[in-house]
């Protein structure tokens, strides 16, 4: 019994193959503080082994014999976490689905398509394309997650205003339990059913601590063949809310809205006041007509001035360039963080401002910049990126200054990020006393701990 048991029993199951040696490639993820220490050489994580199966049927044999052997497993999908919720762990073996990437169906009148929780978002996205459709789900981290990965960290992306987060996507899961049994969250696929609780929201957000997910079915849409890309200034950041709410609740919701503060309209579009992009979308042009219209209307009366489309054009086109933009600050001397919240829209002035003038009374202060980007009718995310001089305890300062005044004014302390490393001893604050209940679900799903990412299973 023990790790070379079980990795004896599982090549000669599964072949020699079964194993990675990629040591390197998965000593991490895109959490910004272990790319630092990365660099600094105080990064010492690296997963005990890599099991790369290719099927649902060899997670299970592997899981059931991570359990009798006593080895912890932690799940891994495209590694892009920014948080440190697919980091390995030194006495656990990484368990990841890189190599089962297919479309097993896709029915377009049921607008259904279903793909193993491996493939990659972009990879799912270009062949839906390919075939006149679209998922409507483009996070930053677009051409790295995993659609597996994406579910397990409740994800969102640029388009989540008009279309929803991943929550609002998924149709289906199949997840594979601690002890090795493979199920579906429900035994067809049905656009709702009230027949109990929705078993499949238990796994979305885990980050894979009660089950890995193996398979799933995702709403996908026709591409909209009408398109209004704008961008307005507006005269302060909370009057950019202002102008978000108001089309948020008058029904004219956007597919995509953007709203950067002063410091990051400055830096990413040299203009000196705040800059909303905004995307409308349709699949009639005099409908998207009238929308477009009306929208000017309102976000003019407050204030917002009409600046074209080269913002937007300015900002798509340079969505993906994080590698250039992590070498520019590198190349100030600074490091970066990113740190997301959400709250309603009567706190969220509040928040800005309370945030920004926590960070500020640091003795060494850090440039903190935000955006606004995932707008719901009862308020929206905000988004915060901090430079700051490479030192991990200067780091961690700011992280918890950060979360206490986040938590203080009434932010959830992370919208689309997960949980992971960063905010894993913030779970007992947020969600609060519920927390509990997360714990006995994993105490009786999983009491051998079998399932364990660093993140949500551990203390």
């Amino acid at each position: 019994m023990g790790f070379e048991d079980f990795i004896r029993e599982i090549k000669s199951s599964l072949g020699e193959d079964i194993l990675l040696g990629e040591v390197e490639k998965y000593s991490r993820d895109m959490w910004p503080l272990a790319i630092l220490l990365e660099k600094l050489g105080a990064w010492r994580a690296r997963p005990a082994a890599i099991l790369a199966p290719r099927s649902v049927e060899e997670i299970s044999l592997i899981v059931r014999k991570a359990g009798e052997h006593g080895v912890c497993l932690v799940p891994h999908g495209g590694g892009s976490s920014v948080t440190g919720a697919s980091a390995p762990r030194d006495d656990c073996v990484l368990l990841t689905l890189s190599r089962m990437k297919r479309v097993l169906d896709f029915n377009p009148e049921d607008l259904v398509v279903t793909v193993e929780a491996g493939i990659l978002l972009s990879e799912l996205e270009e062949w839906l394309n390919h075939r006149g459709y679209t998922l409507r789900h483009v996070p930053q981290s677009f051409h790295l997650a995993s659609v597996g990965g994406c579910i397990a960290t409740l994800c969102s992306g640029q388009y989540s205003t008009g279309y929803g987060g991943i929550e609002d996507i998924v149709v289906n899961l199949e997840v594979v339990l601690p002890w090795g049994e493979a199920v579906w969250a429900r035994s067809i696929n049905t656009p709702r059913s009230s027949m109990g609780p929705d078993i499949k929201q238990i796994f979305i957000g885990s980050e894979g601590a009660f089950g890995i997910i193996t398979k799933a079915a995702l709403r996908v849409l026709p591409i909209p063949r009408h398109r209004v890309e704008a961008s307005f200034q507006t005269p302060d950041f909370e009057k950019g809310l202002l102008a978000v709410r108001e089309l948020m609740v008058t029904g004219l919701t956007p597919a995509l809205a953007r709203l950067s503060d002063e410091t990051e309209s400055l830096l990413r579009f040299g203009r000196e006041k705040p800059v909303l992009l905004l995307l409308y979308e349709s699949n009639y042009e005099d409908v998207l007509e009238t929308i477009w219209r009306r929208a000017r209307e309102v976000v003019e009366k407050k204030g917002g001035e009409y600046v074209g489309e080269e913002p937007y054009r300015k900002w798509i086109s340079s969505r993906f360039n994080y590698e250039e933009d992590i070498k520019l600050i590198e190349s100030m001397g600074l490091w970066f963080e990113t740190l997301d919240i959400a709250a309603t829209w009567s706190k969220l002035p509040q928040v800005d401002r309370k945030i920004k003038k926590a960070l500020e009374s640091l003795e060494e202060k850090p440039v903190v910049m935000a955006h606004a980007s995932h707008f719901y009718i009862t308020g929206a995310s905000l988004y915060y990126t901090v430079l700051y001089r490479k030192d991990p305890e200067l780091y961690w300062n700011i992280v918890e200054t950060f979360m206490k005044t986040a938590e203080e004014v009434g932010a959830t302390l992370s919208h689309h990020h997960g949980v992971g490393i960063l905010k894993r001893k913030w779970i007992q604050r947020d969600p609060g006393a519920s927390a509990t209940i997360l714990e006995k679900i994993k105490k009786t799903l999983d009491p051998k701990n079998v399932l364990s990412p660093p993140g949500l299973s551990s203390p």
